[in-house]
């Protein structure tokens, strides 16, 4: 468990997290918590609440159920924190029951669509578009420049036959082709994390021939997919969704990636304060979106708690509240600007097109939306 603790004589305003610190999401996991924890020191210390402190309380989500239990209960009752976060919609979708016991407001950093809906899932909330809308801006953006005029653009998705390589194909591929896009059969990679399955799975998708290949892929699969692509002399161009497409693939000029968060450096407004901040306390480490993403997230907590935390005193309700009062709030360029209702819990519905250019990821396009 990590935990900070500024030395400061405030009431300590509490937020628990689950990041995965190893397994399959743990490098992201791990530069997310690193950001978190650093963007809440910064709020601290820049004084950012004259009556209270943020404390940061983050432990490792192994996605063993009982050390999940056991976390969120330490968390719920000794800890009593006002907001949970947590990195894997798999792991919020296992504590459901117990989020909603318990009526604790909780930040995913994206969710399957169905858990934005309030009239369900009262207090979750998410940071970027859920995997879902980010499939339909790859699709709309691939629609709108393909380049192919005399036929329609075929497509495949291509991903892990898990609940996060799933979930959204159905509604993905309906919305693909209303676009007038072609799409072929769907490419599972049993086990992604090893070799074996890739070179089957890449002569599966090269027998459609695909002009596009979206990857539902943790970025370190992805990268053993494209090493084997590359090898084959495959002409697919692939595009990633959020969890694919970071700076693991930086090797891979031309490919593209829906990415809500801005890669670490990229100069916008939000970037002046985590560029002090690093030279401030660590100078000499790399840091990637995954840092950023964290840093955005704590700035959203913050907001909503300097929204909800009146003299009257704290309430889990009103943290609640607060969070659905966000309309075009701007956090520095950092994400796209987050809109959250009563009504639609998710925070926005759009996001740019990075690519992959002399091994950085940059700015393809501008924020591509499509609509609530």
């Amino acid at each position: 468990m990590i935990k900070l603790n500024p030395a400061f004589s405030q009431v300590a305003v509490k937020v628990g997290g689950l990041i995965p610190f190893t397994g399959r999401w743990g490098e992201p996991g791990r530069e997310c918590a690193r950001g978190m924890l650093d963007a809440a020191k910064w709020f601290n210390l820049q004084g950012g609440s004259p009556r209270w402190r943020l404390e940061i309380i983050l432990n490792d989500d192994s996605q063993e159920p009982a050390e999940t239990i056991a976390a969120y209960r330490k968390m719920n009752e000794s800890d009593q924190i006002l907001i949970l976060y947590i990195y894997s919609f798999d792991t919020a979708l296992s504590l459901l029951p117990h989020i909603h016991l318990h009526r604790i407001p909780t930040l995913v950093s994206s969710v399957p669509p169905n858990l934005s809906d309030p009239s369900s899932y009262p207090f979750i909330f998410s940071l970027t578009p859920s995997p879902l809308d980010q499939s339909k801006i790859a699709m709309k953006f691939l629609s709108e420049n393909s380049g192919i005029k005399i036929r329609k653009p075929k497509v495949v998705f291509i991903g892990s036959p898990d609940r996060f390589g799933t979930h959204f194909l159905e509604e993905g591929r309906s919305y693909s082709k209303q676009l007038g896009l072609e799409i072929g059969p769907d490419i599972w990679i049993p086990e992604p994390h090893s070799q074996k399955n890739i070179p089957l799975a890449l002569a599966t998708m090269n027998a459609y021939g695909p002009d596009f290949a979206y990857m539902s892929l943790a970025s370190k699969e992805a990268f053993l997919l494209l090493q084997e692509a590359r090898k084959l002399g495959l002409k697919t161009r692939f595009i990633g969704g959020m969890r694919t497409f970071d700076e693991t693939l930086s090797t891979f000029d031309g490919l593209l990636g829906v990415q809500p968060i801005s890669p670490f450096g990229e100069e916008v407004p939000g970037m002046a304060e985590i560029i002090e901040a690093h030279r401030k306390w660590h100078p000499y480490d790399s840091h990637t979106l995954s840092y950023v993403e964290g840093w955005a997230t704590v700035k959203l907590i913050a907001e909503t708690l300097m929204r909800s935390l009146p003299e009257q005193g704290y309430s889990r309700l009103r943290v609640k509240m607060a969070f659905e009062t966000f309309r075009n709030f701007i956090i520095g360029g950092l994400i796209p600007p987050v809109t959250i209702t009563a009504t639609d819990h998710r925070p926005s519905v759009e996001s740019r097109i990075l690519l992959i250019k002399e091994g950085k990821l940059v700015r393809h396009t501008g924020f591509i939306s499509v609509g609530r």
